[in-house]
């Protein structure tokens, strides 16, 4: 009988320790985290514009000219990504457009390049009024969120609460304090740790994401343990079920 209850307790401390050594995994975990965030809170990273690169898929809407738009913001049918008419930037940088053939687009902020383009159409068009769309800047929205997704970048500057707003807020387990962004710097890779829990720095990490960042929101721990214990309670009853009446045969 000692031998049996002896044989019991060390049958349930070891589910107990295999229960309690799941851990959650989650996505980019590294050694080595980044928590210095002075760089998304420069002016450089506020005054962020976009340039355009290979790749990317334009529209070019000309007011009143419609047979030299490609897409246009002015018609009454859509100029999204998907049903709109588009021009790809080639692996060259360049785009071919009506009238005046192939232009340089690449590395041009948006601006710059609607400031080129009134220039060129210009030769034929009296005060043309032009306006350049990327259709694909996108955002990645993973993890703990209630409806993780990707999302298009329609405007120009985006806080980084809206886009949440978008994903339907944060999931029961999320962990809100260590949000983590991933946007490449200079060609490279970086993560950044935000701490969403704090009223008194919200205006601090609600930054501007720019277009192609991704935004990764972990699991709390207590998730693991709390998946793990719905599983494996029915086991632990019914062992400690059969225990019980081993002792009471005995």
């Amino acid at each position: 009988m000692k031998n049996f209850k002896k044989n019991q307790i060390l049958f349930l401390l070891s589910l107990s320790l295999l229960f309690g050594s799941c851990k959650i995994q989650n996505l980019f975990e590294s050694s080595i985290q980044e928590t210095n965030n002075e760089e998304l809170f420069s002016e450089a990273s506020k005054n962020f514009e976009y340039c355009i690169k290979t790749n990317d898929k334009l529209t070019v809407s000309i007011w009143e000219h419609d047979d030299l738009s490609v897409g246009s913001v002015f018609g009454i049918y859509n100029s999204n990504e998907v049903y709109g008419k588009w021009v790809l930037v080639d692996w060259e940088g360049k785009v071919s457009l009506p009238q005046i053939g192939q232009i340089q687009v690449e590395g041009f902020t948006i601006n710059q390049i609607t400031d080129l383009l009134k220039t060129r159409y210009s030769e034929f068009i009296q005060n043309p009024i032009i306006v350049v769309k990327v259709l694909n800047k996108k955002v990645s929205l993973l993890g703990a969120l209630n409806n993780p997704a990707t999302i298009v970048l329609d405007e120009e500057k985006v806080p980084l609460m809206e886009l949440i707003g978008k994903a339907e807020g944060f999931d029961y387990y999320a962990d809100k304090s260590k949000v983590k962004l991933i946007r490449k710097v200079d060609g490279a890779s970086k993560e950044y740790v935000l701490d969403l829990t704090k009223m008194d720095i919200y205006d601090q990490v609600n930054i501007l994401i720019q277009p192609g960042d991704v935004i990764y929101v972990p699991n709390k721990n207590s998730k693991a343990f709390d998946k793990k214990s719905g599983r494996m309670l029915p086991f632990i009853g019914l062992v400690s079920g059969i225990a019980v009446v081993f002792s009471v045969v005995k």
